[in-house]
């Protein structure tokens, strides 16, 4: 009975803290200290005493990568409430086209694929992988890009129909395979 108390207490036993805390040499087995034990008829509390228990730390503090000064869940509310907006302005540009809601379509969609392809510049040009150089210019260009396509948008919505007007009037264009079909 005492020799599987033993036993059952040894196996929960991390084998470093035996070491360190039966004071033995790593080349003395576990088996050597278990086959004492049975010589030496130990009691089990004192094979306990003996054998320090296994103690795990849970870390709860941030990751070190990320930085204190930043708010990931504002910007993750943020983007959020940018993909449920877009539920409402795209009917809305569409329903009754002016320029304050086609300018608000235009933010809202840049913003929204800007973010969406700089989650995958960032996860995918990790400078491990890429190295250190090559995400900086990925950056520096996806920057470039959304500014210059919301500005491309500003100028179309200023200076022609109107982003909802444009996008209706390109989804009205017919092909000739469609007017020959009408003519006959």
């Amino acid at each position: 009975m005492s020799l599987s108390l033993v036993l059952r207490g040894a196996v929960r036993c991390n084998a470093a803290n035996l070491v360190k805390s039966a004071r033995i040499t790593p080349l003395k087995a576990y088996s050597t200290i278990v086959a004492n034990a049975q010589r030496q008829t130990l009691k089990p509390l004192a094979l306990t005493k003996m054998v320090a228990p296994v103690v795990r730390e849970i870390s709860v503090s941030a990751p070190r990568m990320a930085s204190a000064e930043s708010s990931h869940t504002a910007m993750w509310t943020l983007e959020r409430l940018v993909s449920v907006g877009l539920l409402a302005i795209i009917p809305a540009a569409f329903i009754a086209p002016s320029q304050i809601l086609d300018a608000l379509l235009a933010i809202s969609v840049v913003i929204h694929a800007h973010w969406g392809v700089e989650a995958m510049v960032v996860d995918y040009m990790r400078p491990s992988v890429v190295g250190n150089i090559l995400p900086k210019v990925a950056h520096i260009a996806l920057i470039v890009l959304s500014v210059a396509t919301l500005g491309g948008l500003f100028y179309f919505i200023q200076n022609d129909v109107g982003l909802a007007n444009g996008i209706k009037r390109f989804w009205a264009i017919k092909g000739k395979d469609a007017e020959e079909k009408k003519q006959s």
